[in-house]
């Protein structure tokens, strides 16, 4: 092999070696192991990926517009699912003033009375449950989920879901609804898809 040849045989193999390790996909099916209730009844379900054994997660957030409106007197979305670290921005577009405040520790917050054409904005920085609500208009309430990393999805109305861009890895998948207990399951994702189907019932343990 003559030295020329060595060069780019040497080069080729520190290139490949420096490339990161191609990302898999998480896909599979939420089902509902409770007699009588169905996705539209439980409402949201959240499925998300944590680190093996609970160990945190390193990403890079994406750059996207999280926004929750104040319209016609209620929150729109009233659900939201976000990465921890991630920041929403709630813009006031009624003619009253509203109020944004949350007692959920460690992401509790009070944004104080604004009125239409402005906006506040809050960023979570810790996993777990946010239930959010208007100091002046009873009714008004939402919820946000703060999932430990950006692998989330929301199943769909079959329970369908499907988790992108996973870097391979040891993980943990769980789900998160707000009347049923979650479940989990351990899974390795390499450069393929992972399928997962979780059931979800009432003696379901977290």
């Amino acid at each position: 092999m003559s030295t020329s040849s060595r060069f780019v045989f040497a080069l080729a193999l520190s290139l490949a070696a420096a490339a990161p390790a191609s990302a898999g996909e998480v896909r599979g099916r939420v089902a509902l192991g409770v007699q009588g209730v169905s996705f539209e009844d439980a409402g949201p379900v959240v499925v998300y990926l944590e680190g093996d054994g609970g160990a945190p997660l390193h990403y890079e957030l994406p750059k996207r517009a999280l926004e929750i409106h104040q319209k016609d007197a209620s929150f729109k979305p009233s659900f939201l699912v976000i990465a921890a670290g991630e920041t929403v921005v709630m813009p006031n577009d009624d003619v009253i003033f509203h109020n944004v405040f949350s007692y959920s520790t460690p992401n509790d917050f009070d944004l104080g009375l604004y009125p239409r054409g402005e906006s506040r904005t809050k960023t979570f920085q810790y996993p777990g449950v946010v239930r959010m609500y208007c100091s002046i208009h009873e009714s008004m309430s939402a919820t946000i989920f703060v999932a430990p990393s950006i692998w989330h999805a929301v199943a769909g109305s079959h329970g369908e879901f499907e988790i992108r861009d996973v870097p391979p890895g040891k993980y943990r998948l769980r789900t998160w609804n707000r009347r049923l207990p979650p479940v989990s399951q351990a899974i390795e994702v390499k450069a393929d898809v992972v399928t997962a189907n979780l059931v979800v019932a009432s003696s379901a343990a977290p």
